[in-house]
């Protein structure tokens, strides 16, 4: 099939689609199904049209051309035709049609817009430029003027986008354009399902041969809807997070009011002194020359409200910013703490931030062909091989379990509170979590609009999934159907925390069962790692994409497999953790033990030996493709290999003798930074999201481009963090801190 009956295709489609197909009830109740000949037909619809106020609208014209076609097409299709043309004559899409041509004629401003909204054939389609997307507001913007005595017209502009697969070489694409149609249509579906699947309801295959059945049958169009309205759940989650913000006004208000009836009363002391030349207060004589405020009784009110909020003012202090802000942005170290710790978490959290903007611009970039040339470079093997920086994560969440567990043991006696371990944890993580997850799936498809905007109230895997979230076992589901994609880390996460008491009991009791028990662990993850790759002949990632591009579907398929049965799922990722909970036992008995600094060469050959490691895992893969066999064995040792190249490095600036690299990464800046990363990875997906959807215009792929949109990630996600964190991280762990300790009183 050439090109020219592809176009004619479309532009079947094009009418089709656009004025709403759909056979009249009506004219098939007053003339039934049957074979008789057209002219008959014509006659007893024109008597028809004298009793029938709906179908005065047929013109003689269109009688005229229904006589035309009777030489023309087969009698079978001539009742079916009429029908037809009846149901578009009589449709308010069809009269909306029409006006629009008789304006597009007449060059008015309205309809020469409407047509300008229309995607139009762009250059680049062979380096994947494939949406088309038209001019989203300016087709919304639209709007018609009424036709005179008559319901033609007042319509608004409604943005749709045709969806037309199309086939190069043994590849097929998704091209799409965008359509500016009245708001009367809403053609939404695929195109043979639109129209009634024409070819078999007119009996075209005589005319059409079944390549071009098939090029229709696939199109689809989906038009976006012209208003939206809130739904329940949405401002029932409005609601609750306004709660959150009162009680937030509130603690605040109380914090700022104390803090100024102290200046009052400091202002009133030094009055009295000046007057009396006796530094005192309320009778106090005030040592060394300093003066400690007091709120004077007096100023005290005994009545009902303020001793209910004297009694109440420890609850709203929980969420007050100013004091929940001081102690997120307080850089002030106390003993005992690992300042390097937060400069690395912060570090992987940038590099998630930074792997993530890669990724997502996919969705926007009209240049996709073209990406495989960008990242052939072996700097680029950062991003393909970002995955690491989860691994970082999941090293430091062992390492602080452990490091924080032998402390307590130290301290109790080898007595820990178990049900307590467990409930902290799970209050510590899911009211926030819960709250951002209530945010995405109803409250985030309002926040913006666009050709590429999600459609929808409200996500659908958060709506029927989200309780595989709160229990953490979402990592189990494939990823297209799981709720907040990237909360994958968090479920597994969880389930290393369950599972550690096994280790960190036999660890501070029996050490060498411990180490034992680690060392078993380690080998089952290699080797789930090594069967899986074995089993579904997987690969290693991105790191060997440039090797892969040549087959791009079967590339999508491994890609899928391995997400799903490698990437999220506990006992492949398990490593990292394991060697965190190795590092802090280490490190707490080399305090124990008051040992000596290491020797120059002893650090020289740690270094070399971590830094080799580690870069062999992030640069391995670059220009290799590897057997099967050779990446079970990559799979199952490299997230273990960056996990000891990492902790070599937290083992040398604990004990000292991280020189400068300690030195970078105790940085106090980090400090604040570090203690808002929970939030910054909840929140940061649906900020780059956000803007990715929300876009006009397709993107120019180029490193430049995605750096200016990470600083801008970066900045905006971390201030999100700071927002939520605030308002209702803090607020929660305060919470839990006041209600323990009024039980423990």
């Amino acid at each position: 099939m050439d090109w020219n009956m592809k176009k004619f295709i479309i532009s079947l489609a094009f009418v089709i689609c656009s004025s709403s197909y759909v056979f009249s009830e009506e004219f098939e109740t007053n003339y039934p199904s049957q074979s008789y000949d057209l002219v008959k037909l014509i006659n007893n619809y024109a008597e028809h049209i004298s009793t029938s106020e709906s179908l005065r609208s047929v013109s003689d014209e269109k009688k005229e051309f229904l006589s035309d076609i009777t030489d023309i097409v087969p009698n079978e299709l001539k009742t079916k035709l009429l029908k037809l043309f009846i149901q578009l004559s009589s449709s308010k899409c069809f009269k909306d049609l029409k006006f629009l041509t008789e304006n597009l004629k007449k060059r008015s401003e309205w309809s020469l817009k409407m047509l300008d909204a229309f995607g139009k054939p762009e250059s680049g389609l062979l380096i994947g430029n494939m949406k088309w997307l038209g001019e989203y507001d300016e087709c919304r913007g639209i709007k018609a003027p009424q036709k005179e005595y008559s319901s033609t017209g007042g319509f608004r502009g409604r943005y749709c986008t045709l969806q037309i697969p199309l086939t190069l070489g043994n590849h097929t694409f998704p091209l799409s354009t965008a359509v500016c149609l009245p708001d009367s249509c809403n053609p939404n579906g695929t195109i043979a399902s639109i129209f009634g699947n024409i070819f078999k309801e007119f009996n075209l295959n005589y005319t059409f041969d079944e390549s071009m059945e098939e090029a229709l049958g696939n199109m689809t169009l989906s038009c976006k809807p012209t208003t939206r309205k809130l739904t329940s759940g949405a401002i029932t989650v409005i609601c609750f997070l306004s709660l959150f913000a009162l009680l937030a006004f509130i603690g605040s208000a109380i914090t700022i009011y104390e803090y100024y009836a102290k200046s009052d009363a400091v202002d009133e002391s030094e009055s009295s002194a000046s007057v009396n030349d006796k530094p005192s207060i309320n009778g106090e004589i005030a040592r060394n020359g300093s003066v400690e405020v007091l709120v004077s009784e007096p100023r005290k009110e005994n009545t009902l409200l303020g001793i209910w909020l004297e009694k109440c003012k420890p609850f709203f202090n929980c969420f007050c910013v100013f004091t929940n802000g001081e102690k997120i942005l307080n850089v002030a170290s106390s003993e005992g703490q690992l300042p390097s710790l937060h400069g690395i978490r912060f570090l992987s959290m940038s590099w998630v931030i930074l792997c993530h903007s890669y990724a997502f611009l996919g969705m926007i970039a009209r240049n996709m062909a073209e990406t495989i040339q960008f990242v052939d470079h072996w700097f680029l093997q950062i991003i393909l091989n970002g995955f690491y920086s989860v691994d970082s994560f999941f090293l430091l969440s062992g390492f602080l379990v452990a490091y924080l567990f032998f402390q307590q043991c130290a301290k109790s006696d080898g007595k820990i509170p178990w049900v307590y371990f467990y409930v902290h944890r799970y209050i510590r993580l899911t009211p926030v979590y819960a709250i951002v997850m209530l945010f995405y799936t109803f409250i985030n498809p309002y926040l913006a609009d666009g050709p590429i905007w999600p459609e929808g109230d409200y996500d659908k895997n958060c709506h029927e999934n989200w309780w595989w979230n709160l229990l953490y076992i979402n990592n189990f589901q494939p990823i297209a159907d799981q709720c907040m994609g990237w909360s994958w880390y968090l479920a597994n996460d969880m389930q290393f925390y369950v599972i550690s008491p096994l280790f960190l009991v036999t660890l501070w009791r029996w050490p060498k069962i411990g180490y034992s028990l680690i060392g078993i662990a380690l080998s089952a993850t290699f080797v789930a790692n090594f069967s899986i790759t074995l089993v579904y002949d997987s690969f290693t990632g991105l790191g060997n994409v440039v090797a892969a591009a040549t087959d791009i579907q079967g590339f999508t398929v491994k890609w899928a497999d391995f997400f799903d049965k490698i990437y999220t799922k506990p006992y492949t990722r398990v490593g990292p953790y394991l060697l965190g909970l190795v590092l802090a036992y280490y490190i707490y008995k080399w305090k124990q033990n008051n040992p000596k600094k290491l020797k120059l060469t002893t650090l020289a050959a740690g270094w070399a030996v971590a830094s080799a490691v580690t870069l062999a895992c992030l640069f391995g893969l670059y220009h290799q493709k590897l057997t099967t066999v050779e990446a079970g064995f990559y799979n199952g040792l490299n997230r273990i290999g960056f996990g000891l190249g990492l902790s070599w490095v937290i083992f040398v600036c604990v004990i000292g003798q991280g020189d400068v690299v300690n030195s970078l990464l105790s940085w106090k800046v980090w400090i604040p930074l570090s203690r808002l990363t929970y939030c910054a990875y909840l929140v940061h997906p649906i900020v780059q999201n956000g803007y990715y959807f929300s876009v006009r215009r397709s993107t120019e792929f180029s490193h430049i481009s995605v750096i200016l949109f990470y600083l801008g990630f970066l900045i905006i996600s971390y201030t999100a963090a700071l927002v939520t964190t605030l308002l209702f991280e803090s607020p929660v762990i305060r919470l839990e801190k006041y209600i323990r300790n009024k039980f423990a009183s």
